[in-house]
């Protein structure tokens, strides 16, 4: 077996996770963290080719791309862009689609080079320099793609040798880690991190750990999952009734504790009641890539390509509107929509409305004529989901408000299982793809964001009915 870069990164993450992958592949279960990953390859395929149009222009220059370096002990690198000056220094490059050097958990650049870097060296190439390949930010798209105004070089040399003894330690373990026969298959170190940061298996070595977990607990903090677990309490059942919880997650350990949702009456009433009919129950899905396509757009900028848009009157008449962008064009046209199928009165309710509010702020600079309908927009909007953080705790929620997570639970009747299009991410793609397919999944995007905000008018009405019945 090799030990690539992205085996390394896993390693750091979870040492048990990446060692269930690499020698248990058949009951390794790919989750968040390996899709996270297969995005990240994706979007630095776009920039690599950004890269080498860039190197096109400097046929003078000793460059290869995906140059290979191996070592008996089971390291493999490939180097996204590695070049030989005349004066025999060798620059190694590394190809990101970030906007920065980020040296987080999930994507720390300087570990990935420095892995780069030592396998290179191990197998005899010295490295002079190591620089890295970024996205500018600040670029917008203006006809043709410019390789030098929207790629950025930072020179990482001293940051990496800096942690070059560290990773070179790492390494070794990693490669200890994959030669061993078996592993303790109970625990694994994400058990003292946020459910966010958990490895793909976390359920695989953390099956002792009963639902509801103290993992669903909204923005817990690895302070308090640390406390928890020095008293080796992890269910939820088991946390002690005093213990220091914010407004935010003592709700949801009520909810388990007592088996029933946390309901606040007078709060979901005067949310409701705050309202102005008509009623807009609006949704935008958007595109974004690493490298952009669409005028005027920035790196991984969201463009609105569709909306969808319910309406309901004060004497409950319903009915619905949408747009749906069908070619790569700036989003002129949706604004222009928009504007004929909102009126000058009522509320615009949105799910998790900080999304749409930013669209809309990030429209009305792009276009000036429309800034004020759009100021007035975002001036009207309310969020839906703001009941469920507080007001409307349900256990069966996990902790989340997520409209996926909602739905089922207050109004089962409606369900996003049947459709082809599940959620955000898989509209983007289903949208570039109906462009190159001349329309041929219009259908399923149209069916899917009408889903959404057909799902918010049947939670209003949820919570509408849920406050007239105890009156």
């Amino acid at each position: 077996m090799h030990l690539t870069k992205t085996d390394f990164i896993h390693f750091l993450q979870c040492p048990k996770s990446f060692w269930l992958q690499k020698n248990d592949p058949d009951n390794f279960p790919a989750g968040e963290f390996s899709t996270f990953q297969q995005k990240l390859v994706r979007e630095g395929y776009e920039v690599e080719r950004v890269v080498k149009q860039y190197f096109a222009g400097a046929p003078e220059r000793e460059v290869s791309f995906q140059a290979t370096f191996s070592t008996d002990d089971g390291l493999f690198a490939r180097a996204d862009v590695f070049e030989v000056k005349d004066d025999d220094r060798r620059i190694l490059y590394e190809i990101k689609s970030s906007t920065s050097v980020k040296t987080d958990a999930k994507h720390n650049h300087l570990k990935d080079a420095c892995f780069q870097m030592i396998c290179a060296e191990r197998t005899g190439t010295e490295i002079s320099e190591v620089r890295l390949i970024h996205l500018n930010g600040d670029y917008t798209l203006d006809g043709e793609i410019d390789p030098e105004a929207i790629l950025t070089f930072a020179d990482i040399t001293e940051d990496v040798r800096a942690i070059e003894q560290e990773t070179a330690g790492e390494i070794d373990q990693a490669l200890s880690m994959m030669a061993k026969d078996s592993i303790d298959r109970s625990g694994c170190t994400c058990r003292r991190k946020t459910r966010s940061n958990h490895c793909d298996s976390f359920k695989v070595f953390n099956s002792d750990i009963a639902e509801p977990s103290i993992f669903v607990l909204p923005r817990i903090s690895v302070p308090k999952i640390t406390e928890l677990a020095a008293n080796d309490i992890y269910s939820l059942a088991d946390v002690p009734r005093d213990f220091h919880l914010s407004d935010g997650q003592r709700p949801v350990a009520l909810a388990a504790w007592s088996g029933e949702p946390q309901i606040a009456l007078d709060r979901i009433e005067a949310f409701l009641n705050g309202m102005e009919f008509p009623l807009y129950f609006f949704d935008y899905e958007t595109f974004a890539t690493a490298v952009p396509v669409i005028e005027g757009s920035k790196p991984h900028g969201h463009i609105p390509v569709q909306y969808s848009l319910h309406i309901l009157e004060a004497n409950g008449t319903l009915s619905h509107r949408e747009y749906l962008a069908r070619s790569m064009e700036p989003p002129r046209e949706l604004v222009d929509h928009l504007g004929r199928d909102i009126g000058e009165e009522g509320s615009l309710v949105s799910w998790h409305a900080s999304f749409e509010k930013t669209r809309n702020k990030e429209l009305a600079k792009r276009y000036p004529d429309q800034a004020d309908f759009l100021k007035r927009l975002n001036e009207r909007m309310v969020d839906l989901e703001d009941v469920f953080k507080r007001d409307y705790v349900d256990i069966r929620f996990g902790g989340s408000t997520s409209i996926k997570k909602v739905l089922p639970v207050v109004c089962p009747h409606l369900s996003y299982e049947e459709q082809d299009v599940q959620d955000g991410a898989s509209a983007m793609e289903a949208w570039q793809r109906m462009i190159a397919a001349d329309n041929a999944e219009a259908d399923q995007l149209l069916s899917y964001c009408k889903l959404d905000t057909f799902a918010m008018v049947e939670i209003y009405r949820f919570l509408r009915q849920l406050v007239d019945g105890a009156e």
